[in-house]
């Protein structure tokens, strides 16, 4: 069977320089309840805001779970690891799915039975390359995040000074705090995972009933040098 995956020419040249040859497109996805996560958003959310600890911890299991399910679709194609690995975020109609989904890398002149899962990245093709040939030797795809809610007196305030020219002092805060507590909690999961570096570190910020999920995601890497 021909392989499926969404490595591109360019990312396959790449990875070619580096002994490794495409292999499969893995998924592996975990669906919640709406309900649930709502009405523990909405009874959780103060006048002051920050972070909803249970929403965080829900969603990180979801996220966890797909992830997991994706590499274990992973060792039963075979493979030394997982390149461009993605982990989203889709709402639908009364539910919400997790979503992992990465492509398999073979080692050249290496069987697929011989072959054991070694790392996982969110790095795409050329960026492992770049990353493997500066000495990083990818480890584990991490991800640190925070669900947290602006709060009916933040958003109030900010609303009002936000009427004039000028710094929100109360979004800069929580914006700070949040992005900060992903950053410790993506580099908890890295030292886990025996590193001592994260690469590749991408930050979004997602909507999410009525509150806001702030994510980093990257690759737990091992460097020689540092």
């Amino acid at each position: 069977m021909a392989i499926m995956t969404g490595l591109s020419g360019n990312e396959m040249y790449c990875l070619r320089l580096k002994g490794l040859s495409p292999g499969s497109l893995v998924l592996g996805n975990s669906v919640f309840s709406m309900g649930v996560l709502g009405s523990v958003g909405s009874g959780l959310r103060t006048l002051a805001g920050g972070e909803v600890t249970q929403v965080t911890s829900i969603i990180h299991e979801g996220r966890t779970q797909a992830y997991k399910r994706m590499h274990a679709e992973a060792i039963k194609h075979g493979g030394i690891g997982i390149t461009g690995v993605t982990n989203e975020l889709v709402q639908h109609s009364g539910n919400i799915e997790f979503l992992s989904i990465g492509s398999c890398v073979h080692q050249e002149g290496v069987t697929p039975a011989a072959e054991q899962l070694s790392f996982s990245s969110s790095a795409d093709g050329q960026e492992l390359y770049c990353q493997m040939d500066a000495g990083f030797r990818p480890l584990k795809f991490v991800f640190g995040n925070v669900a947290y809610s602006i709060g009916v007196g933040g958003g109030l305030m900010g609303a009002l000074r936000s009427l004039g020219r000028g710094e929100v002092h109360e979004y800069s805060e929580i914006f700070n705090t949040t992005r900060h507590l992903a950053l410790q909690r993506i580099t908890a999961e890295a030292r886990h995972a025996g590193a001592n570096a994260v690469v590749g570190i991408q930050t979004t910020i997602l909507p999410f009933s009525g509150m806001q999920e702030m994510l980093m995601v990257g690759t737990a890497s091992y460097h020689q040098a540092l």
